[in-house]
């Protein structure tokens, strides 16, 4: 799948030649000499010179073999016999032997060619001379292992491996430059360099950096006398922390109030002392730490302070500070360890902040964020409270006060709702940045085209850049982008492009797929596809920063909606096109490519190497050769990359180029050709050969993100050779023919590579139609062993989300039609997945395409439309035809990669399952044959027979699941109207899986699953149903589910054992499904008897679903909890939304217990959003859920109080009498609006949790529209009991 370079090809057969005709030695010697790479050394010739005989200077391969290399016989010039020596070999001085222009593995011992060894000796006939063992001191190998460590506000940590120093003593250094920008810097500080360092020594280095909250690129640069290495061989990104910093206040009870001014005068001991304390308290381990005293206030003496860190330790700096002020630790000077104050809270009571007795502060429980004066008072209120509580004394002043002071806190909290974008419009400072627009290329070169791009912005909003491909328009909009961000910090930036066909540029059908996911940042969801571009557009306008949308790659076909192409202030339009007819009536700007100025600049821009290979160019040479490319930059790119890698003359690349072009085919112009042949040549002459053959895979991928180790798995399917990916990667890098991003992780290769068009089409027009094919079949079989769903969810889905785009993008070629019948199968399988992917995203509609072409393909193998029983028997038929003809996907199940999760269950069945399957796993590594037959051994995995036996079986059944189950994200009428085909698609699948269990004895999970979450999930649908019909089809489902617990069966799933009999998240999921069943039955009981005994059947059920889903946790040898399953918090939110809807219903009462007899229904509820905040995986829905439903519990307990007070004028929690509010001395009882400071407390707790459910939602779940509107019917509720609270005299006002 290659051509070989002359060069390449030449040290091929002379390796196979030495190889075949003279033994290898593995160690030389000799007596050794050095010389410097790039220099020459020279050799001493020992014997006398006979001048009537032929005199040789030779390579020793051995103790009898050796190559001659120079030989100079009588009356004629001396001959080079060795052609990588040619104007390198002289005589000097006699015969003495002149190496010039050393080279490591062209003349050294420590070759990497182990067929040249660097031994050289001088001869005549039998005469031989001191054979010389040539060292060449050279660069040292690039250090690697680099790994970024730590990055702080204004410094990096790396650890690195040191490579061979070159034969001379290497120093290590950290060098660094802003991401997009050019010039490498060295870095600074005590510990950024080492020297010397030896080959493999792990080394630490750390460097100061300029700014905060910028992206740089690191690396770690070798050097010795002779050389340095290159930045650019490898780096790691690394951004520094952002600067952030919050308020603290400290009571200081033993210092005079002197001023509020801290640069007063008499203030300076006191502010020196203070941040003297807090550093040496909290400085040794946050050394970035800023500490300043804004203010004194009175109080004996508060301190209002300023402590600014990095953004990733301010949590830890807010735990230390707190741990300093309660432990005591801020010595010098005298502190009151329970005054704290962070942002205006008091700081949680932690544990290790309780006094020895216990004790916490009250308020650190009750209290939500409020104004530090507020606080202030609440303090002095709630302790008189407390002690007039306590000592059953009651002081009227002072408990006004509290009163006074709890309203004013009250009142505070409201105010909180102007800040809410769901209730009011945002403020600029809550909005946040939204981007998907990458940066551009490594090595862009800012252009005038680019400088005009950025003038033509300024004067429309929109605009056109077009210009023919490789003329750099999306680098320049990507360019115009960074800047654009730089200036407007809270953007939403939009890069609408990389579509599933690239040879049709930007489609319709990308632009609908990355609106809605535009439109889901943005928090509007559930859109139909023509409300998407005027939802966008609107929620744009209403934000205070400015909004960037680029299209990328439009054509006449794009079909861009209007709505995004409107002409809005606030919201800057790009468009790239090749076209020159998109007839947009916008202003456009075409660009022509580098100027004259731009062309010198790029080529000769300022490192050594260019300096090296262009100074001695003509300016008018290189001209010429951007005059080839058009002077696209692609083009040119391509050539600066070829120039500096192989130490080609531009005279000479232009002479190969125009050869190579030559065999171009196709109408392009010739500039374009010139490209194509760039591109060709690189990859003939400048890569490996393996290399090579991986770059190919790239041209019928999506253009983005392509995984590096997807094509080398490719390559090693198609070829059964091993590929160097580190080498690919390097290559690729260094022509320019791809953009790398990403890293190799611990347990997967996630390096990744981008390709241009032209570099995908010139390596179509280069493959014939057999290498086409060849690489589809061999990435669709990667694909079978990689690209599957994980019905457990236990994977992230960070392989799949890769792998999606690409996978598109090879079912989209032509000759995926024509692909043998043992493909379908396979094809079947990735097109399922590929629709439970796009389910899993909520875009059922995006999955229609995919799963009825998976359908398509199984009936194309045996029709689906005869009775169960004889498409379960001509399946099985098939699918034993199919994998003795060579099935794709039938083999592929033997050599899938397996989840943690799958491991985790099979090491359940089998104790003394071996670790290498951990390992595996953890590394994403496909399972190999010795280890599916170990599994076959231990009754963990299916063997041969029972895999032809239900292949297609469980194929069929799972595709038919997957499909019908698109019924569950469909909305109103469209959800109606798919249900009759779910139900036939499930049943089908149920049948087949239930006659394969009951035929073969083969039990598959999709057996279980079909009836879990499929035919039972059906019964819960109640669109469309009668009350007598729901409630029928309700028990159904609960008697299903029980039978599905009591199932012990073990189920296989694509012959791997997936879940056994004793499986907790099963029974939760079940008990879940119940739990909701009972739920729906309570409203749907005809009498209190029936509804009594549902609500006692759902708090069992619901017991039983908490202790599955707590049984799932995972914990250490220490009891620290490793492993909390992401239900968890659902689950317990689910337990307590059950209690408040009895109680708001009126099935429970407040002095009742709940519904399994447990105690006071709302405490239980505040239990269970208590436990579910407790979870510290609990994603931010759940949080919301779970604020919201304490907000519900302190309303109804504030509530319950009111009624209660309005019978016998007491609270309902201690008895107390409650406060009057109109000056009566009298402890009068008032029923009317008067509330106790408990019920305040009640308020403050609800307001406050409802502040926080509303925050979340605002900023991050504006999608979630019913559960908001749910939580603002509850915040009017709370508002309400505020607003009605009585106002507070004046006078008394003012006394607090």
């Amino acid at each position: 799948m290659m051509t070989m370079t002359t060069k390449s090809a030449y040290r091929l057969f002379l390796a196979i030649f030495v190889g075949c005709l003279f033994i290898q030695t593995s160690n030389a010697t000799g007596t050794e000499v050095f010389g410097d790479e790039g220099g020459y050394v020279d050799l001493q010739c020992d014997p006398e010179y006979d001048d009537s005989k032929s005199l040789f200077w030779q390579l020793v391969q051995g103790p009898t073999r050796s190559i001659q290399v120079l030989v100079k016989e009588p009356g004629k010039d001396v001959e080079i016999r060795e052609p990588r020596y040619l104007g390198r070999l002289s005589l000097r001085d006699g015969n003495n032997l002149r190496i010039s222009n050393l080279n490591r593995d062209d003349d050294s011992v420590d070759s990497s060619v182990p067929y040249f060894v660097g031994t050289y000796q001088c001869a005549q006939q039998d005469t031989t001379g001191t054979e010389w063992t040539l060292r060449v001191r050279r660069t040292p190998a690039p250090p690697t292992d680099l790994e970024v460590i730590a990055a702080k506000l204004y410094s990096v940590t790396v650890e690195v491996t040191g490579g061979h120093d070159g034969l001379v003593p290497q120093s290590l250094c950290v060098w660094y430059r802003e991401q997009g920008t050019e010039e490498w810097k060295k870095g600074k500080g005590e510990n950024s360099c080492k020297n010397p360092v030896s080959e493999g020594e792990e080394v630490t280095l750390q460097s100061t950096l300029p700014t905060a909250n910028t992206t740089y690129q690191v690396c770690v640069v070798a050097q010795n006398r002779l050389n340095s290495t290159r930045c650019d061989d490898a780096y790691n990104q690394a951004t520094t922390d952002s600067v952030a910093s919050f308020n603290s206040t400290i009571r200081l009870p033993s210092e005079p109030y002197k001023s509020p001014d801290p640069n007063h005068r008499e203030n300076g001991e006191l502010v020196t002392r203070i941040i003297d304390s807090v550093n040496n308290a909290i400085q040794p381990a946050h050394p970035d730490l800023e500490v300043e005293v804004i203010q004194f206030r009175e109080g004996s003496v508060l301190a209002d302070m300023k402590i600014s860190v990095g953004q990733r330790e301010i949590q830890d700096v807010k735990d230390d500070l707190v741990s300093a002020v309660r432990s005591g630790r801020l010595t010098g000077v005298d502190v009151d360890k329970n005054y704290l104050l962070i942002d205006n809270e008091i700081p949680p009571v932690r544990q290790e902040d309780r006094d020895p007795h216990g004790n916490s502060n009250i308020l650190a429980q009750v209290l939500s964020p409020i104004a530090a004066l507020v606080v202030v008072a609440v303090i002095a209120g709630v302790v008189a409270y407390c002690l007039c509580y306590h000592k059953d004394t009651y002081s009227k002043g002072v408990a006004m006060e509290t009163l006074i002071g709890l309203v004013h806190t009250l009142k505070e909290l409201t105010k909180n709702d102007a800040d809410l974008s769901i209730l009011l419009p945002t403020p600029a400072a809550t909005e946040k940045p939204i981007s998907n627009v990458r940066q551009p290329d490594l090595g862009f070169h800012e252009s005038e085209d680019c400088k005009n791009i950025v003038a033509k912005a300024e004067e429309a909003n929109s605009l056109v850049v077009s210009g023919s491909t490789g003329s750099g328009k999306t680098q320049g909009v990507l360019a115009y982008a960074q800047k654009f961000a730089q200036k407007n910090t809270n953007a939403v930036m939009w890069f609408f492009g990389r579509s599933k066909n690239e040879e049709k540029g930007l489609t319709k059908e990308t632009v609908l797929e990355q609106g809605m996911e535009l439109a889901k940042k943005l928090g509007e969801g559930n859109l139909t596809a023509e409300e998407v571009p005027n939802k966008v557009m609107e929620s744009l306008q209403t934000r205070q920063s400015k909004s960037l949308l680029i299209f990328d790659d439009g054509t006449v076909t794009t079909e861009i909606p209007a709505a995004y192409l409107s002409a809005f202030e606030k919201v800057i339009v790009f468009i790239t096109t090749r076209s020159a007819n998109l007839d947009l009536n916008l202003p456009e700007y075409k660009m022509e490519g580098f100027a004259k100025e731009d062309v010198l600049e790029f080529l000769k821009r300022g490192d050594k190497r260019s300096e090296e290979i262009f100074k001695e160019t003509s300016d008018e040479d290189l001209l010429k050769l951007a005059d080839h490319f058009g002077n696209l930059p692609h083009g040119l790119s391509l050539a600066r990359s070829y120039l500096l890698k192989s130490r080609t003359s531009v005279e000479r690349y232009l002479r190969e180029l125009k050869e190579r072009s030559k065999g171009v085919l196709g109408e392009l112009k010739e500039h374009e050709k010139a490209v194509y042949g760039a591109i060709l040549l690189s990859m003939e002459n400048r890569m490996a050969r393996s290399s090579q053959d991986m770059l190919k895979f790239t041209a019928i991928l999506s253009q983005d993100r392509i995984p590096v180790f997807i094509v080398s798995k490719a390559l090693e399917i198609a070829s059964s050779e091993n590929a160097d990916r580190d080498e690919f990667i390097k290559e690729a890098e260094k022509l320019s023919l791809a953009r790398v991003e990403g890293k190799k992780e611990a347990w997967i290769d996630g390096r990744m590579i981008s390709v241009h068009q032209q570099t995908q089409a010139a390596i179509l027009s280069y493959v014939d139609e057999e290498q086409l094919e060849t690489m589809t079949k061999s990435l669709i079989q990667a694909f079978l062993e990689y690209f599957h769903k994980d019905t457990r969810k236990i994977q992230d889905g960070y392989i799949n989300g890769l792998l999606l785009p690409h996978v598109e993008a090879v079912l989209n070629l032509p000759i995926v039609k024509q692909l043998p019948e043992e493909f379908h199968a396979g094809l079947a399988r990735l097109y399922e997945t590929i629709g439970y992917m796009y389910c899993q995203r909520r875009l059922p509609e995006a999955a229609v395409p995919a799963l009825e072409k998976a359908k398509e393909m199984i009936s194309g193998l045996v029709p689906l439309d005869t009775d169960a029983a004889s498409i379960f028997q001509s399946l099985v038929e098939k699918g034993r035809e199919l994998y003795d003809n060579g099935d794709v996907y039938s083999k592929s199940l033997k050599k899938r990669v397996l989840t943690t999760g799958d491991v985790k269950v099979l090491q359940t069945k089998v104790k003394t399952l071996s670790e290498e399957f951990s390992i595996a796993a953890k590394m994403g590594q496909p399972l190999t044959e010795e280890q599916h037959q170990q599994l076959v051994q231990l009754k963990l995995a299916y063997n041969t027979e029972e895999i032809k036996q239900s292949f297609l079986v469980e194929l069929t059944a799972t595709i038919l699941y997957t499909s019908a189950r698109r019924i569950f994200y469909f909305q109103g009428t469209e959800r109606v109207q798919y249900r009759q085909t779910a139900e036939k698609d499930l049943n089908l699948s149920l049948a087949l899986s239930q006659k394969l269990a009951s035929d073969q004895g083969l039990q598959i999970l999709n057996k279980m699953l079909s009836q879990r979450s499929g035919t039972l999930y059906l019964l819960k649908e109640t669109e469309g149903k009668s009350p007598e019909q729901q409630k029928e089809d309700f028990l159904l489902a609960i008697e299903g589910y029980q039978e599905l617990i009591n199932d012990d069966n073990d189920y296989f799933e694509n012959g791997v054992l997936k879940k056994i009999g004793n499986d907790d998240w099963h029974w939760m999921h079940c008990y879940r499904a119940i739990v909701d069943s009972y739920c729906h039955l309570t409203d749907l009981a005809t009498t209190d008897e029936e509804r009594a005994d549902f609500i006692r059947l759902h708090g069992e059920s619901a017991k039983k679903m908490v202790e599955f889903g707590e049984k799932q946790v995972k914990r250490d040898d220490k009891g620290k909890v490793t492993e909390e399953p992401e239900m968890l918090p659902e689950v317990y939110n689910k337990s307590g939304d059950f209690l408040i809807e009895m109680r708001k219903k009126g099935f429970v009462k407040s002095d009742q217990g709940t519904p399994a007899g447990d105690g006071d229904a709302l405490a239980m509820a505040e239990q269970w959003y208590r436990k579910a905040l407790a979870v510290k995986s609990i994603k931010l829905y759940h949080e919301a859920v779970s604020r919201l439903g304490l907000a519900k519990v302190y309303t109804l307990l504030y509530e319950a109080e009111q009624s209660k007070a309005s019978t016998n004028g007491k609270s309902t929690t201690n008895g107390e009498t409650r406060i009057p509010m109109d000056g009566n001395e009298e402890k009068t009882p008032l029923v009317n609006n008067n509330p106790t400071i408990d019920e305040i407390h009640q308020l403050i707790n609800a307001k406050g949790e409802m502040n926080k459910s509303l925050k979340i939602y605002d900023q991050e779940l504006r999608n979630r529209t019913k559960d908001i509107q749910e939580a603002k019917k509850w915040n009017d509720r709370i508002v309400g009991h505020i607003d009605s609270l009585p106002d507070v005299p004046r006078e008394q006002e003012s006394s607090v």
